[in-house]
C-alpha cells in the first residue's frame, strides 16, 4: 500500500476538473450539480469548464473533461451575502458540507459556516429594524442605513428649533432656536395676529404705521452708524487719520478707564500696565508704534458705549470718539497689512478688539460668527491653541498673555456660536493651551524668567473671572456640540449629564461670588457686574442646552423644564438686586440690557411659554405648580432647589418689567424694534384676560411700542402718516 502511495506521488498528470469554476476558484467542496449548493447559497452563477460534462445529476466518474491550460481564470467577484429568500430555512449547512468530522473541521466548511451565519445575522438585523421604518426590510442598503432608519430623535419639531428664510430660492438665511422668528412659532395666537394682520381691516392700519416707523428708525440707525466720510475717503495715510479722530487726552483717559472697568474682566485682551506705559509714551512723544492706534481706538469705542451720553455716536470729539468712524479706520488699517504683520500679536489683539466694539452696535450675529472664524484661524496660525510650554523660546510673560488671549477668543467664539445656533470654530480636544493663572497684571512683567505661584481661585485678582471661566470652557463647548447634532440624540441622558455639570458650576459661582453680597456703588458696581457676567457665561449655554426640549418636547424630563424656567427667571430678575435710587444705576442698567439684550429677550419669550402652558393647564383642570395662585418669592440659591416656585402672576409681572426696559432701548442702534414688537404681542396673548378682550389687549401693547418709537424719533403719528402718504 505504501508503495502504491509513493508511486502515485511520483506520477504527475493533470487531474480532471469536476468542480464548477466558482468552487474551484474559492477552494470549496462542490457537489457537482448544476447549479451546485455552494453557488445557490452565495447567489453566484454556476458554470463549469465544459458544460457538456455536467448535467442535472452529474456522476462522480473520472471521465470528465480536463481544463485547457489556455483557458482564462474566472474573474474574482466581490462577495455579496445572499438575500433572505435564498437562505436555508433550517439555518444549517447542507449534507454535502457535514459528511464527516474531518470535513467539518476543514477550512472550506468553516468559511461556509461563516457565510451562512453572517447572512442570518444580517437578516435578523433587518427584521428587528424593519419595525422602525418600512424601507428597512428591503435587502441591499448598508447596515448604517438600517441603523439610522429605525432611530427616533428626542428633539422637538424642526419648526420650533430652526427656520430658513428663502428669497427667490437664491438668498437664504438660517435662523436658530434663539431667533425671534423661531420663538414666535411657540405661540399660535400671537403668530396668527402678526402674519394675518393684512387680512384684518382693524389691524392693517396699525401695522402700516408700524412699518413706516420701522423704516424711519432703520434710516436713523443707518445715519448714526455711518462713518464720517471726510476721514474715510481721504488720501491721507490711515495712521494719520486714526490720530486725527482722537479726542483730547482727558477724554481718552476717561474712556480707557471705562473700557478697563467694563471689559477687561472675563475677556482679557491687553496687559494693562504694559498698555498704560505705551499709552503714556504716545502722549509724550506723539510717535505711536504700528499696532498701538488701532487698539487704542477700539478701546475708546467700547468705553464710549458706556461712558458718554451719545453712546459713542456723536461727531463731537469733545464728547469722545465716533465709534463707526473709528471702527472703519481700524478695518482699513488691518486690511492693508501683509506678510509678517498678519502674525503679530498686536494685529490679533486689534482684530479681537474691533470685533468686540462692532458687536456693541450691531444686531447681526452671523457676521460676527463669520469674522470670529477668521480670528480663530489667525490665532491658530500663530500657535495660540498650543500651550506655550511646548515652545521654550517663548518667555513666561508672553506665554501668560497668549493664554489669556486664546481663552478670550474661545469664549467669544462659543458665545456667538450659541447665539447663531451654529457650530463653534474651536472644539474640545483640538487645543492644548492651559487656562491662565489667577495672577494680577502687576504680578507679571516682560523681563521675568518664571511666573509666580498662582493665587487661589477664590482670591480676587483682575484675572480671577477669566481664570475660573477658562476651567469651565470644555463643559460649555460640549453644549454647542450637543445642540448641533440634536437629530442624532437617542435619549436625554447626555443632555441631563451635561446640564447637571453646568448647574454644579453655577452653584460654585454662587459660593465664590455670593449674589446677596454687599453692593458697592463705586466703580458702577464693578464687582456685581463681573459676577453677573460670569453667571451668564455659564447660564447661557445651560439655557441653550435645555431650550430645544423644554420648549418643544412633550415628554421632556421634569428636571429640564424646571431648571430652564429657573434660569430664565434668574436672568430676568438680576437687576432687582440693585436699588434704582443708588448713583450709577441708570448706566449699569443700560450696560446690562445692551450687553445681554439677546439673552434677556430669549428668557422673556421662554417665561411667556411657561405662562401659556400654565394657563392651558388651568383651563384643562390640571393644577400644576405653574398655575399656583399664590406668589412665593425665594432667593435663587441652588439651580437644583425644587422649592423655588413662581405663580403666573409673578412671571407675568417679571416679563412686563423686562419689556419696559427693552422698550426704553428702541432708540439704541443695537436694539431691533421688530423683536420688541413681537415680545409685546406674545406677552399680551398669554395674559389671563377674557378671550373677547385679548385682541384689544394685544393692540394696546403694540400701540405702546409705537408711542415709544415716535418719541425716540421726535415726531408724531400724524407726521408719520403724512410721510407714508407721500
Amino acid at each position: 500500500m505504501m508503495e502504491g502511495q509513493q508511486q502515485a506521488k511520483t506520477v504527475k498528470r493533470p487531474r480532471p476538473v469536476k468542480s464548477c469554476n466558482s468552487c474551484r476558484q474559492r477552494k470549496l467542496r462542490c457537489d457537482r450539480t448544476c447549479p451546485c449548493s455552494q453557488c445557490v447559497k452565495s447567489n453566484r452563477p454556476c458554470k463549469y469548464a465544459n458544460d457538456q460534462d455536467v448535467g442535472g445529476n452529474a456522476s462522480y466518474s473520472d471521465g470528465g473533461s480536463d481544463v485547457e491550460a489556455s483557458s482564462p481564470r474566472p474573474a474574482k467577484r466581490v462577495h455579496r451575502v445572499a438575500p433572505p429568500q435564498y437562505l436555508p430555512d433550517a439555518g444549517l449547512p447542507s449534507h454535502a458540507h457535514v459528511q464527516n468530522g474531518q470535513e467539518h473541521r476543514s477550512a472550506s466548511a468553516s468559511s461556509s459556516l461563516l457565510d451562512v451565519f453572517g447572512a442570518r445575522l444580517e437578516r435578523l438585523e433587518r427584521l428587528v429594524l424593519s419595525k422602525g421604518s418600512p424601507g428597512a426590510a428591503e435587502w441591499g442598503p448598508s447596515s448604517r442605513t438600517h441603523h439610522d432608519a429605525g432611530f427616533t430623535s428626542v428633539a422637538g419639531s424642526p419648526g420650533k428649533i430652526r427656520g430658513l428664510s428663502v428669497k427667490g430660492n437664491l438668498r437664504t438665511r438660517l435662523f436658530g432656536q434663539n431667533s425671534t422668528r423661531v420663538l414666535l412659532n411657540l405661540f399660535d395666537e400671537a403668530r396668527d395676529f402678526i402674519l394675518n394682520s393684512s387680512n384684518n381691516e382693524n389691524l392693517r392700519e396699525l401695522f402700516v404705521q408700524l412699518q413706516s416707523i420701522y423704516r424711519a428708525m432703520q434710516e436713523e440707525h443707518r445715519k448714526a452708524l455711518s462713518p464720517i466720510t471726510v476721514f474715510i475717503d481721504s488720501m491721507v495715510p490711515v495712521q494719520k487719520r486714526m490720530a486725527d479722530i482722537l479726542p483730547k487726552k482727558v477724554a481718552c483717559d476717561r474712556l480707557i478707564e471705562a473700557y478697563i472697568g467694563a471689559s477687561e474682566g472675563l475677556y482679557r485682551i491687553i496687559h494693562i500696565p504694559s498698555f498704560r506705559a505705551e499709552y503714556d509714551q504716545f502722549w509724550q512723544t506723539n510717535r505711536p508704534s504700528d499696532g498701538f492706534l488701532p487698539r487704542l481706538l477700539c478701546m475708546l469705542s467700547i468705553g464710549a458705549r458706556f461712558e458718554t451720553d451719545s453712546r459713542g455716536l456723536s461727531h463731537d470729539r469733545s464728547d469722545g470718539v465716533h465709534l463707526p468712524t473709528a471702527c472703519a479706520l481700524v478695518r482699513t488699517y488691518l486690511d492693508s497689512l501683509r506678510g509678517k504683520q498678519l502674525v503679530d500679536i498686536n494685529t490679533l489683539q486689534s482684530e479681537v478688539l474691533l470685533l468686540h466694539a462692532q458687536r456693541m452696535v450691531s444686531t447681526r450675529q452671523q457676521e460676527s460668527w463669520t469674522q470670529l472664524g477668521l480670528i480663530v484661524r489667525m490665532a491658530m496660525t500663530m500657535g495660540l491653541h498650543r500651550d506655550p510650554s511646548e515652545f521654550p523660546q517663548i518667555r513666561p510673560f508672553f506665554a501668560e498673555t497668549r493664554r489669556r488671549l486664546w481663552y478670550t477668543i474661545a469664549d467669544m467664539d462659543l458665545h456667538v456660536a450659541l447665539a447663531c445656533n451654529l457650530p463653534c470654530a474651536i472644539r474640545d480636544g483640538e487645543y492644548t493651551c492651559r487656562p491662565p493663572s489667577n495672577l494680577d497684571d502687576d504680578d507679571i512683567h516682560p523681563d521675568m524668567t518664571r511666573l509666580p505661584e498662582p493665587k487661589p481661585i477664590d482670591q480676587y485678582t483682575n484675572t480671577q473671572l477669566q481664570a475660573y471661566a477658562a476651567r469651565t470652557l470644555p463643559y460649555r463647548i460640549r453644549v454647542s456640540t450637543i445642540i448641533n447634532r440634536l437629530d442624532s440624540l437617542r435619549d436625554f441622558q447626555e443632555v441631563l449629564d451635561c446640564g447637571a455639570q453646568l448647574e454644579r458650576i453655577l452653584d460654585d459661582i454662587h459660593c465664590l461670588f455670593p449674589r446677596n453680597h454687599a453692593l458697592d456703588p463705586r466703580g458702577k458696581f464693578k464687582e456685581w457686574r463681573m459676577r453677573a457676567l460670569l453667571d451668564m457665561h455659564v447660564r447661557r449655554p445651560l439655557l441653550a442646552l435645555y431650550r430645544p426640549f423644554a420648549l418643544s418636547t412633550v415628554d421632556c424630563p421634569a428636571h429640564i423644564s424646571t431648571s430652564y424656567l429657573k434660569s430664565s427667571m434668574t436672568m430676568l430678575t438680576y437687576m432687582d438686586e440693585l436699588d434704582p435710587r443708588m448713583p450709577g444705576f441708570v448706566d449699569v442698567s443700560h450696560m446690562y440690557n445692551v450687553v445681554l439684550k439677546h439673552d434677556i429677550m430669549q428668557a422673556a419669550f421662554s417665561v411667556c411659554y411657561y405662562i401659556k402652558s400654565a394657563r392651558e393647564s388651568q383651563a384643562s383642570g390640571m393644577n400644576g405648580y405653574l398655575g399656583s395662585p399664590e406668589v412665593i418669592e425665594m432667593p435663587f440659591v441652588n439651580a437644583l432647589d425644587p422649592r423655588t416656585i413662581w405663580s403666573t402672576l409673578g412671571m407675568t409681572k417679571t416679563v412686563e418689567k423686562t419689556l419696559d426696559a427693552l422698550i426704553g432701548l428702541v432708540k439704541d442702534s443695537s436694539c431691533d424694534m421688530k423683536d420688541v414688537v413681537v415680545l409685546s404681542v406674545v406677552l399680551n396673548s398669554v395674559k389671563a384676560v377674557p378671550t373677547e378682550q385679548r385682541l384689544e389687549t394685544i393692540k394696546g401693547g403694540v400701540r405702546r411700542v409705537i408711542d415709544a418709537c415716535l418719541q425716540a424719533l421726535n415726531t408724531s403719528s400724524e407726521a408719520m402718516s403724512s410721510m407714508t402718504v407721500r
